[in-house]
């Protein structure tokens, strides 16, 4: 059995990857990485949300057959009793340790479950408790961007203000956590694994691509190289949805930060004697909205094109195959995709590709992206060259993509950004697209409610609360 190193990416679009032929130097670690690799080139998230795409990578559960988190089925959890990756690779004997940030992913909704060692840079260690401190400003805040999108210019007080508040946070408490600390944790995590006599499973994520993107490690990646207000700016815009075209170049240069930060990983585990012995996963959680239509960016939770719901997916084993893999994947078989290149046997994960062997081409079983929250329910549908997208209205809401009122159907292999609608739906993808579509906005329940400084956190993210 090899050990396993999951890195995950929050916001990383599959386009924005060297090794995915961009044409900006985001990724050389990765480049080099990818060489001896397996890139899967047309990988796709559980949903367009992070609380969606998560269970389906540690769980293979989409939101039809996933659990909420109190009161609001928009936010997923985990149920106690799911299998996922921690716990079957512990149950095989590996020691498991996660390093990560990011306010969804809690103890509370269970995203701890069968990890040794668990440790969340942007998550309270009692998520019930009753202290409101802070929690008024992140909803007046939240507030100011709802405001800035009825702005008729990008030049407005109420940008300068969001700017002047980013710039305050720049000198106190970023909103995300820096990869470079994750690192140093995971580093010293990696050595006290590396001592062990068991093959060792560790999962690390970072928040650096998420809006709003730190100008500062921005900066030090090199690829935004500007002004610190200027890139506020830039972020000001993209909160009050302006087209703002050095946006993109933020976005990459945090990339590019990532990348370093990956970088040091790798070197870890190579200094450790370890790399040969280790499958090192990266991908995604779900990509991200760089005004590919207009007015949009970001991640929302209805969104169903695949500038959001691609991700990358690059899969290093020293002793495994390497190239590219044209065949659709679902990160909800991300378990199949561990236990062939570990040699370990995993079981228990409600979704699977049907393939024979995941490392190599193949017809699988469709592949399914899915959002549930209060509002409705959206199912994206996909084979190898169609994709259907459903949508369910619980009340009345303000989607507005074409899918709201009848399926949608792309060749989303020929027609890349999905502008030109199929008449001539599957049969087969919708069928099974309407079966799975759910009539009312409930799942079984994990009881708990979110603090007040986690409502804070999750707001200043540009989530609604």
């Amino acid at each position: 059995m090899k050990n396993v190193v999951l890195i995950t990416v929050d916001c990383l679009r599959s386009d924005r990857c060297g090794f995915n032929d961009h044409h900006r130097d985001t990724t050389p670690n990765l480049d080099q990485l990818a060489t001896n690799s397996l890139i899967y080139d047309r990988c796709y998230s559980t949903g367009p949300y992070t609380t969606e795409s998560f269970p389906g990578m540690m769980a293979g559960q989409h939101s039809y057959n996933g659990t909420q988190y109190g009161d609001n089925v928009g936010y997923k959890a985990l149920s106690s009793d799911s299998s996922t990756l921690a716990t079957e690779l512990t149950a095989n004997g590996y020691e498991t340790a996660a390093v990560i940030s990011n306010p969804h992913l809690t103890t509370n909704r269970n995203f701890d479950g069968g990890f040794d060692t668990f440790t969340n840079h942007r998550s309270d260690a009692d998520d019930d408790h009753d202290d409101d401190s802070g929690s008024n400003f992140g909803s007046k805040m939240y507030a100011l961007r709802e405001k800035m999108r009825n702005q008729p210019t990008r030049y407005n007080p109420l940008s300068l203000l969001y700017a002047v508040h980013r710039y305050r946070q720049l000198m106190t408490e970023w909103p995300t956590t820096d990869g470079a600390d994750i690192v140093d944790e995971v580093t010293d995590t990696l050595q006290q694994l590396g001592e062990k006599q068991s093959p060792f499973f560790l999962w690390t994520h970072f928040m650096d691509v998420h809006a709003p993107i730190s100008p500062k490690r921005a900066d030090e990646a090199g690829l935004a190289s500007v002004p610190t207000f200027r890139s506020l700016h830039w972020d000001a815009s993209r909160a009050g949805r302006f087209f703002e075209p050095n946006y993109d170049t933020l976005y990459d240069s945090a990339v590019r930060y990532v990348d370093n930060q990956i970088g040091r990983v790798v070197e870890t585990l190579r200094q450790m004697g370890e790399l040969e012995e280790t499958v090192i996963i990266v991908t995604g959680d779900h990509g991200e909205v760089l005004f590919d239509r207009n007015e949009v960016y970001g991640h929302p939770p209805h969104y169903h094109y695949d500038d959001l719901l691609q991700v990358p997916l690059l899969v290093y084993d020293a002793d495994g195959p390497s190239g590219r893999i044209q065949t659709p994947v679902s990160l909800a078989w991300l378990h199949e995709i561990i236990a062939e290149s570990a040699n370990v046997e995993l079981s228990g994960f409600p979704s699977e590709s049907g393939l024979e062997s995941i490392r190599s081409e193949g017809e699988p079983n469709p592949v399914i992206s899915d959002t549930l929250d209060e509002t409705g329910h959206t199912i994206s549908i996909r084979d190898g060259a169609h994709k259907v997208i459903l949508h369910n209205s619980f009340q009345d809401n303000q989607i507005k993509w074409e899918y709201r009122s009848e399926p949608s159907c792309f060749n989303y292999q020929q027609d890349r950004a999905e502008r030109v609608k199929i008449g001539d739906i599957p049969e087969s993808l919708l069928k099974e697209g309407e079966r799975r579509l759910k009539e009312e906005g409930r799942l079984p329940e994990i009881q708990g409610e979110f603090s007040a400084q986690t409502e804070q956190r999750l707001q200043d993210l540009g989530y609604k609360m």
